[in-house]
């Protein structure tokens, strides 16, 4: 049996190492801060003036939602390599600034601009995978970053942690990842797109009836994936579950699944449509957030837990090559940005209609319409592709 291999692309290995580098520092961001903030608070305490130590962890989408169209945009004007480089060593500057802070203040400061340098980067990662790869390697890169962060992710919370054992500010040598990753973008990203291998007509901007679907799609989805993590701790404690470790291990079915679903994304996607795609991970996500939902006991609840994981691993890639799909060399960073910014938008929004509803009628209420929105999601694609099937049936 032949081994699978990596769709070709003219993307040297430096290059492809970059756009893995760049999954770490994803991971890095996302997942390095929770174990250590206890001895951030015992420091600086919970608050400080107007901010608390929370916000250590939520201005990094802060950051990500703007940076992201910022980022898009100055990749369609400088080019990927110029966008991927510079945001690379603002991320290790800001992220390693934070050994020297004197404040609390200081600290959210460093996390935000993090943030900003870590959107920029990704919208332009993202458009160096639509510029130099087809289809098939669309589809293998767009599951691959978010699986490697994921696994990146889990791997070093474990290392910022026994770090942080010692001194909780050295666990943030771990952004010095993105000195490494700004080498490798200018060693291995080419610094023009590759011409002619988007649509046959340029665009000169983002299409103005694109936006409803990249604004839509990406709001939709980034409220799914990130109320897990938001509600579901919460839902665990109305089970019993009152200790931080146990509703952790039972996070990890999720996280697994998504990891296993995105690296198996590029096959999955040898089998069914873009619009199948959001199907199945729109509707594993409505089902296992239904059943997080309204599950009796904590082990049920882990189960929904893995079915939406399998959820989010499909659709997190699948708008990534959706976004580039509306768009060609020209504006494909601007269209990328959007969608990721859309993405880190949602959360931040929908927070204030569903903190509310928690508070007023629990944790299960808030996971089932998270539920009913993933349904409605895979409903609009089940009657895409239903049409799109129709129109080209012959008569």
């Amino acid at each position: 049996m032949k081994a699978p291999t990596t769709p070709s692309s003219p993307l040297g290995l430096t290059g492809r190492a970059a756009l893995i580098a760049f999954a770490t520092m994803s991971g890095a961001a996302n997942s390095t801060l929770s174990p250590i903030l206890p001895q951030i608070e015992r420091e600086f305490g919970a608050s400080s003036g107007h901010v608390t130590v929370t916000m250590m962890l939520t201005v990094l989408g802060l950051g990500v939602l703007i940076g992201s169209p910022l980022g898009g945009w100055l990749s369609d004007r400088l080019g990927h390599r110029q966008v991927m480089f510079v945001s690379a060593v603002l991320y290790g500057l800001a992220g390693c600034s934070i050994l020297f802070v004197g404040t609390l203040e200081q600290a959210i400061l460093g996390r935000f601009v993090v943030g900003i340098a870590l959107g920029a980067m990704g919208a332009a990662a993202f458009s160096v995978i639509g510029d130099y790869w087809d289809e098939p390697g669309r589809n293998f890169w767009s599951g691959m970053i978010p699986s490697v962060g994921a696994l990146a992710g889990m791997a070093l919370s474990i290392v910022a942690g026994m770090l942080a054992d010692t001194a909780w500010r050295s666990s943030f040598l771990i952004y010095a990842v993105g000195f490494v990753a700004a080498t490798l973008a200018l060693a291995g990203i080419p610094g023009k797109p590759a011409a002619g291998r988007g649509r046959a007509h340029p665009i000169t901007g983002i299409p103005a009836g694109a936006l409803p679907s990249i604004l839509g799609f990406g709001l939709i989805v980034g409220s799914i994936a990130t109320g897990t993590s938001a509600y579901l701790p919460h839902r665990l404690v109305d089970l019993g579950v009152v200790s931080s470790s146990g509703r952790a291990i039972a996070a990890l079915s999720g996280a697994a699944t998504v990891v296993l679903t995105g690296f198996a994304y590029g096959r999955i996607r040898r089998l069914v449509s873009l619009d199948l795609a959001f199907v199945f991970g729109a509707t594993c996500s409505a089902f296992g957030l239904l059943i997080m939902a309204y599950a009796p006991t904590a082990p049920i609840v882990a189960c929904g837990m893995a079915i939406e994981g399998v959820g989010i691993g499909a659709l997190m890639p699948s708008l990534m090559v959706y976004a580039i799909g509306l768009s060609d060399e020209n504006n494909r960073g601007r269209v990328i940005g959007l969608m990721k910014g859309a993405i880190f938008g949602g959360p931040f929004l929908v927070q204030f209609a569903l903190d509310p509803i928690r508070l007023h009628a629990g944790a299960s209420a808030t996971l089932a319409i998270l539920s009913a929105s993933g349904g409605l999601l895979a409903l609009w694609f089940a009657v895409r592709w239903l049409d799109r099937k129709t129109r080209t049936q012959p008569a």
